[in-house]
This record gives C-alpha cells, structure tokens and sequence, in this order.
C-alpha cells in the first residue's frame, strides 16, 4: 500500500494549510415543469491544500519519487489527516472497532472533562493486565503520538501503548483524581503497515477515560471526536498530474499540493 510520506520532523504537513469538504446537489426536473434537488452522498469528497516550504533535500525528494511512484492523479494512495483522529469511535469503546479483554467492565455516560457524559470506566475484575485497543491502516516507520484523559478515584496506573508486529512500546502513567492527558508519542522502524494503539489497566484497576486519539505526529493536537469515520483516507489522490517545486537555495524547496479522496473512504 501507499502512504503520503512524513516530512522529517515527524509531521504530514506545514502551516498554513486548508481542508474543505465538497458536496454535491443531484437536480431533476419532470414533465410538469417542477425540480427536485436532493443531495447525494456518493459525491461528497474532501480536499486539502498542502503548502511546503524550506523542503530539505531530502524531503523534496522524497515527494517527488512518491508523486512519481503513483503517477500523479492516476493511483490511488492512503492519506493520513493532520485535521482529524485516526481512530474509530473515540467515545464508544464497545464499538467493534475496539478490542477488549474479557475481564474488563465498560460504564458508560460518565461525566468527562467536556462538561458532558461521555467519558467511560473501564474497571478490571481480572487476575491479569487486561487492554482495550484498536488497529489502524497506516505505516509502521511513521511518527505517532496517541493521548486521552483519564482519572482514578482509587491510586492506579494506567499504561497507554502503541504495537507493530507484536513489538510493544509503552508508557506507565499514574493517575489522581483529576483528569489528566496522557501522552505517548514516538516512532519505530518497522516496515508493517498497521499499527495497534491502545489503554492497558491492572489487575483491580478502576480508571475513567475520554476522548482517545491517534494522530500521526510528534504531539497530539487538540480532541477530535470520531463515530464511523476518521482521519485514515485509503483512496486518496494527487488532483493534479504536475508538481511544481520552487529551489529558492540549498535545502530549500518549496511547493503546493492538492489532495482529494472521497468523504466516505
């Protein structure tokens, strides 16, 4: 499969950049003179406007070989948005997007951070470390960082975790009381193309937990919340068959670049 490459520094894209979704009216008329619009899904896409600048060497040849590789507008390729979560509904973890230990009790319309109801308490009655995790489409050597907010009323630790090709990497976060966002960001060099994110709780645990994201990138940005979509778009293309680059010196390139997939995808 085909990923949209990482710059560098860990990141998709560089400010400013613009998303914007495009939908499409379908109009008919009939005999008598009326019309009916109605909107039609199917045609709903999204774009964003990617602007580089100051591009290393590297970095500007590393989008040229990838436009290149998918022959422009011509090939399908999967595109990671720095704008959303890459995770499936964020807020139901009993969606079978997620998979969790049997030993674990999810309460739900707990209140969250927000000012809602919608945080979660996952409580584990089990002998064993028990996970509530999920797996997404995307590259093994990209950069990542997966972050939620969880408390305890009781002293417990909660460990946030990220997993490719059963190599494990995590972080032990104690938690109090008062919510707090737990952060684990980093990268491996592993050539699989999915990537498990994921909560592990303690034997006995009790912890309440809200608003889990996965974004491609060294720190998380704000919450986004996610039900039957998110941020992994696997039929995404270049809306364009030529890519300008500007060389302004060494190691500085610059260039823009659209990117259409459909809103659906």
């Amino acid at each position: 499969m085909l990923y949209f490459p990482q710059l560098l520094t860990g990141t998709t894209v560089q400010y400013p950049f613009s998303k914007r979704q495009i939908q499409r009216t379908v109009r008919s008329g009939s005999p008598d003179g009326h019309a009916f619009k109605l909107l039609d899904p199917g045609g709903a896409s999204i774009e964003w406007e990617l602007t580089f600048q100051t591009m290393s060497n590297e970095e500007r040849i590393q989008l040229e070989s990838f436009f290149g590789t998918v022959e422009g507008k011509l090939e399908e390729f999967t595109f990671l948005d720095p704008t959303d979560n890459l995770l499936l509904w964020s807020e139901d973890l009993t969606a079978t997007a997620w998979t969790r230990g049997p030993l674990l009790t999810l309460t739900g319309g707990v209140a969250d951070p927000d000012g809602g109801s919608n945080a979660t308490r996952i409580s584990n009655s089990g002998a064993a470390l028990q996970t509530v995790q999920q797996t997404i489409s995307g590259p093994g050597w990209f950069q990542y960082c997966c972050s939620l907010y969880a408390r305890s009323e009781q002293a417990a630790n909660l460990t946030i975790f990220r997993a490719i090709a059963g190599m494990q990497e995590t972080r032990r976060c104690p938690l109090t009381s008062s919510w707090t966002r737990v952060v684990h960001a980093g990268q491996s060099q592993n050539s699989e193309e999915s990537v498990t994110f994921g909560i592990a709780l303690e034997t006995g645990a009790a912890v309440e937990v809200y608003g889990i994201q996965a974004e491609a990138q060294p720190a998380p940005s704000a919450y986004r919340k996610t039900s039957s979509r998110c941020g992994v778009h696997k039929t995404a293309r270049f809306d364009d068959d030529s890519l300008p680059v500007i060389s302004e010196g060494p190691e500085q390139h610059s260039c823009k670049v659209r990117i259409v997939a459909p809103a659906t995808s």
